[in-house]
């Protein structure tokens, strides 16, 4: 029978991932910041960079422990990339962590490829709090969940009351309100935008940029442009999901929910989005503990990263924006929203369902859910992580209030 792989093994496995895990966002949403033309700032290159502030404060927002702590630096000029440090504790029990070491093929070493997996699962769930603070993250919100460290939209707002962005300064170009084509042959969004696109700086125009915006906007754009080009031009659809047309190539149009809703764009050359994580500091780690007064049996991760944005340069020739109004996707609305996800750690070792289904996203407190984890070819069911812990591939849970999720861990047979 499996036992405990020891807190010595243990913090070995979160040693060896933690340079994965602090870089947050950077890795674990890397495909999505190359998608948004957003430039990685870390380890040598973070240090290098010019101007940068560190702030300390922001706990992730499942478990609120302790007070985060602010340090004032003074008046901080637009082009500072301000970073602060996040962090939050993750608390699991030493049952979670039962299992045979594998050997490494070729080598005296061994690993554990259970825990390693739970460790990673732990992560993305830290991440989980970090990524919509890069366009929604503001330090003075009332949101504590997007209140780690202030996102583009809030550096945008900063510049705007400063200034730095105004219609004076060709910066920011107001444009129509977009609406999906009414009819046949509606391009009104299209034009709207080549409008819009018309009055950029020259110098803007002459580079590659990214067209960033709500998704219902990239929508209205892709089929105006259609219509407008029916007989002879379609959109170009890329891989990551965003699109290009050949009236315009050194475009890409980036349309996400990620983004926001609302009316806000904003179009920038590659790479003018900074997203800095110092993950070479002190203050970067993944620690591990076992046992409280509480609980012996207890395993607490406590998980801390550095991370801040900035937007490099906000003049004409290299960023603009209609100034339309923006609002988070992620937490909109009611924060404590009584959803549940349930999750396959690796889809292609397996596949989760819950039942019943939800109701406009939410269930019912105090709900039975039926978890159902059903592995493929080549695979078995582990156990669950997150809202159970179970270990039968089929577990009941009782709903809570507020967001739930759990995760389902597939190994090789």
């Amino acid at each position: 029978m499996s036992k405990f792989i020891g807190i010595e093994a243990l913090t070995h496995v979160a040693d060896r991932l933690q340079p994965n895990i602090v870089m947050g966002p950077a890795y674990y949403n890397a495909d999505d910041l190359k998608k948004f033309g957003i430039k990685v700032i870390t380890g040598v290159q973070f240090k290098d960079t010019a101007m940068v502030f560190s702030r300390k404060g922001a706990t992730s927002r499942r478990k609120v422990v302790g007070q985060p702590i602010d340090s004032n630096l003074g008046t901080l000029t637009e082009r500072v990339l301000v970073a602060r440090i996040v962090w939050n504790h993750f608390t699991h029990n030493e049952d979670e962590f039962q299992e045979v070491p594998v050997q490494i093929q070729g080598s005296a070493a061994f690993h554990y490829p259970l825990t390693e997996t739970i460790v990673t699962e732990i992560g993305k769930e830290f991440n989980d709090d970090v990524y919509p603070n890069i366009f929604h993250g503001d330090e003075e919100s009332t949101k504590p969940e997007l209140a780690f460290f202030n996102g583009y939209h809030a550096l945008l707002a900063q510049d705007i009351a400063a200034g730095n962005v105004s219609k004076e300064k060709g910066n920011l170009i107001e444009m129509a309100v977009l609406d999906a084509p009414a009819s046949e042959g509606d391009s009104a969004a299209w034009d709207a935008f080549v409008a819009w696109y018309d009055q950029w700086h020259p110098g803007l125009k002459r580079q590659k940029v990214r067209v960033i915006m709500p998704l219902a906007y990239g929508h209205y754009i892709a089929d105006a442009y259609e219509q407008k080009h029916r007989s002879h031009s379609t959109v170009i659809l890329n891989d990551d999901g965003t699109f290009k047309v050949r009236d315009y190539p050194n475009l890409t149009f980036v349309a996400s929910d990620d983004f926001g809703k609302g009316t806000r764009v904003i179009a920038t050359v590659e790479g003018n989005l900074e997203f800095g994580v110092n993950s070479e500091a002190d203050g970067s780690f993944v620690s591990v503990r076992q046992g409280t007064d509480a609980d012996h049996k207890s395993i607490t991760f406590q998980i801390q990263g550095i991370y801040g944005c900035r937007i490099l340069k906000i003049n004409a020739a290299n960023f603009v924006t209609n100034g339309g109004v923006i609002e988070d996707t992620y937490y909109s609305g009611d924060y404590q929203k009584d959803s549940f996800t349930a999750v396959s750690a690796d889809e292609t070792m397996g596949a989760v369902s819950v039942s019943p289904a939800a109701v406009d996203g939410e269930y019912a407190v105090g709900t039975t859910l039926t978890l159902t984890a059903e592995p493929k070819t080549g695979y078995k069911f582990v156990k669950w992580t997150g809202a159970t812990n179970a270990t039968t591939a089929t577990a009941n849970v009782v709903k809570k209030a507020g967001p739930e999720a759990a995760t389902a861990i597939f190994a090789a047979v």
